[in-house]
């Protein structure tokens, strides 16, 4: 969301919610849709979508948790995956961490675990019987029925230099089994040294493959021109194929500005899983996030700093040493403060004939997945909130302000769900763009300070229904 009149400039409290809004999109959908070969979608949720309103809702139950939805440390980020509700909580030294598991459909306590040194845990992934996380840089790997660790591997643990993960996991699927059996992340290895200036010394940088089942090391992709900084490239499995968006390293740029702006170019590659070869590599401008595999083609936002993002889309496979562009298109960014540093405000979602794309000011528009042309537009309406919060000058106390959408949008069967961030949610006709129905599910309050937002939920898609979370800890089922 943004505030009226600050588009080129932007608080840093209003960056630590959009952080927040960016996460909650991508613990929207839980496990990635896998309903058609070779798609790893998880802008798509593999559900009968609602054709109609829904009427009310049908079940609620309290965890008695309360998640930080709003916190600029992203503690407390609830995800649904499997059936179950994974819901966090902190001690007052943010030191630990304890992880629970709910039953998504009762509200029944299945089990919890203590995570030491638990200030940040990256999104959970599943392969239905294992829980995989990240936290600083150490795997972990927990019985999902029993919440009991099956193994932990600090990565640095046989190195003199610290392990650095760059990107989430990604899991390789045993076909046979049905289980995952490598884990891939990218990452290197990498110690600062202090004296009058910063100096940094690598070790081993690449993409690192450990055993899915003891979490042992199985090797390494190598890769020596990564550019350091933490949650910058991304790795995705389809099966066969494990395609990376690798930052490539700048001499020219210093320590603190490659933690900040993204990379001016990168890489684009496919692995054989079965073999580690490279199948091909190809040079893009800026950094590539947010990979969708749709099909045979490729889906990203590509970002550079001092330069305007793109939507990318890109056909693969159609030689196996190859890939070519199809078709790109410019979006809109927003500048915090005064620097040169961006943050994308668009929102998209990918189904296997149209690309949905967030515009400025809340418009929405389908293209078509093919040729990038234009099928329909629609504007979303910006919302009416007061400010509120302890560092809110008195004078504007509870002034009314009108907010843009900064929109969650989601596939499922032939609906399109836009969530516009300020509470609403709306259904859309995916080939016309009609609104089938909206709800309003909670009214968003800002609060221009450290506390972010107030209203905040997170929403998982079920067959003709969507289960919400709040803050406080409820969860509504509404069908």
């Amino acid at each position: 969301m943004r505030i009226p009149g600050r588009q080129l400039q932007k608080s840093p409290y209003a960056v630590a919610a959009l952080l927040v809004l960016m996460l909650l999109a991508t613990t929207l959908t839980g496990c990635q849709n896998r309903a058609a070969t070779g798609t790893v979608n998880s802008t798509s949720a593999d559900v009968d979508g609602m054709l109609a309103a829904p009427a009310g809702i049908a079940a609620s139950y309290l965890t008695g948790q309360k998640l930080y939805l709003s916190d600029s440390n992203c503690l407390g980020m609830p995800q649904f995956l499997d059936g179950t509700l994974y819901t966090f909580s902190h001690d007052a030294t943010y030191h630990y961490m304890q992880m629970i598991a709910w039953e998504q459909a009762t509200g029944k306590k299945l089990w919890s675990t203590s995570i030491s040194d638990g200030y940040y845990v990256e999104p959970l992934v599943s392969d239905g019987k294992h829980l995989f996380f990240l936290n600083h840089s150490t795997l972990t790997c927990l019985d999902r029925t029993t919440g009991a660790t099956v193994w932990k591997n600090p990565a640095s643990a046989a190195s003199p230099f610290p392990f650095l993960a760059l990107s989430g996991i990604s899991m390789h699927i045993n076909t046979q089994t049905h289980l995952a059996d490598r884990l891939y992340l990218l990452g290197e290895e990498v110690r600062y040294i202090y004296s009058d200036s910063v100096v940094e010394e690598k070790g081993r940088q690449g993409v690192w493959i450990f055993d899915a089942a003891t979490g042992k090391s199985l090797g390494r992709i190598d890769w020596p021109a990564l550019t350091l900084s933490a949650n910058s490239g991304q790795l995705l499995c389809d099966g066969e194929t494990l395609y990376a968006s690798i930052p490539e390293l700048d001499g020219s740029t210093s320590i603190s500005a490659k933690s900040k702006y993204p990379a001016q170019k990168s890489s684009l590659a496919a692995f054989d899983v079965n073999t580690n070869k490279m199948l091909w590599k190809e040079s893009v401008d800026g950094e590539a996030a947010n990979l969708v595999k749709q099909g045979s083609t490729l889906v990203f936002i590509r970002s550079a700093a001092y330069a305007d993002d793109w939507l990318d889309v890109w056909k693969i496979g159609w030689t196996s040493r190859s890939a070519k562009r199809l078709w790109t298109r410019k979006v809109e960014t927003v500048l915090v403060e005064t620097t040169p540093e961006k943050w994308p405000i668009t929102s998209f979602a990918v189904d296997s004939k149209h690309v949905y794309l967030q515009g400025n000011k809340g418009a929405l528009t389908a293209l078509d997945f093919a040729t990038g042309k234009e099928i329909w537009k629609r504007q979303f309406a910006s919302s009416r909130t007061g400010l509120v919060g302890a560092l809110v000058n008195t004078m504007d106390y509870g002034k009314m302000i009108d907010l843009n959408p900064d929109m969650i949008l989601t596939t499922a069967g032939s609906v399109l769900y836009v969530q516009d961030g300020g509470g609403l949610v709306a259904a859309l006709d995916q080939a016309t763009g009609k609104e089938l129905w909206n709800k309003r599910i909670s009214k968003v309050v800002w609060y221009p300070s450290e506390e972010g937002k107030d209203g905040l939920f997170v929403l998982q898609f079920v067959d003709k229904g969507f289960y919400v979370i709040f803050s406080d800890g409820k969860v509504d089922l509404w069908k």
